[in-house]
């Protein structure tokens, strides 16, 4: 019988770091040779510090021993997976209801929300790097550490609130937008036990975004 080995937390931070510096210097290769791949100054800024915070938060991890207590773990029983991928299915139906009856806002609002996704460096942010690394901080590291102190409802709040105002530049509507996928992704994490489950709902989630910002 194979062993399955778990690569460390500080390692795995390292590597996604360097997948946002590398997006940040493709992207401002390719904008210096005339051939951009959707992203603005901004973005490749934001793609720039992720990195440069990733690869610190990686050696903050592996010098103080915290990758225990990030939940880096997979639900054990089938039943709990299932119960989250039928809620995201309910979940999605119904934003797509929303979208279209435009309660989250007119057709154009929403396809500006996920206009950089189109390109493929967006849609490797999208459905990879950015679920990992909010999942890291906010499910993993921030809920963890206050559900040490604190019981289940105040900390899903604070964590949720916390990675709404993540989104904030994107402006209020996408703010309102993501709380609720938030609030999600925190009880995913409560009752699965560790942080691979939201990892895999959030990609989906910005999976069907992408989707239907390209569809539209």
């Amino acid at each position: 019988m194979h062993r399955v080995v778990v690569p460390a937390l500080g390692q795995v931070l390292f590597a996604v770091g360097l997948g946002y510096a590398g997006m940040a210097g493709i992207s401002i290769l390719a904008n210096t040779l005339g051939k951009p791949f959707g992203f603005d100054a901004r973005e490749t800024t934001f793609f720039l510090s992720m990195g440069i915070g990733t690869v610190l938060a990686a050696w903050v991890v592996d010098g103080r021993g915290l990758g225990g207590s990030l939940a880096l773990s997979w639900p054990t029983d089938r039943r709990t997976v299932i119960w989250f991928a039928d809620v995201l299915l309910l979940v999605l139906a119904a934003e797509a209801i929303a979208a279209v009856s435009g309660f989250l806002g007119s057709i154009e609002d929403l396809k500006a929300m996920s206009s950089s996704e189109r390109s493929w460096l967006g849609f490797l942010n999208a459905v990879l790097l950015a679920p990992v690394v909010e999942e890291v901080l906010f499910r993993g590291l921030l809920f963890t550490r206050l559900r040490q102190r604190f019981s289940t409802w105040p900390v899903l709040a604070v964590v949720t609130l916390a990675f709404g105002l993540l989104h904030a530049e994107n402006g209020l509507l996408h703010v309102v937008s993501v709380l609720p996928a938030g609030a999600f992704l925190g009880f995913a994490r409560e009752y699965s036990g560790g942080i691979g489950l939201p990892i895999v709902l959030h990609a989906c989630m910005n999976l069907a975004i992408v989707a239907a910002g390209t569809l539209l």
